[in-house]
């Protein structure tokens, strides 16, 4: 039985996507550290501006669970 696309990616043998993922994630914590030095003074922006950190957190998350562990 062929291993699926996730066990080769999980397993290091699809560098093709790899290297994109681990991108896509360096520009999510960007966008996470841009919001969290925004500072807009209203408390109710404050509280979006925090909802989408957490998700983007959430997503950056998300995308490391499925790539390699490096040491």
């Amino acid at each position: 039985m062929a291993s699926s696309y996730r066990q080769d990616l999980k397993n290091g043998r699809m560098k093709e996507w790899e290297e994109p993922l681990r991108e896509a994630i360096a520009k999510i914590e960007f966008v996470i550290e841009e919001v969290y030095e925004c500072d807009s003074g209203q408390s109710d922006n404050s509280k979006d501006e925090g909802a989408l950190a957490e998700k983007l957190y959430l997503a950056k998350r998300f995308i490391e669970e499925e790539l390699p562990k490096r040491d």
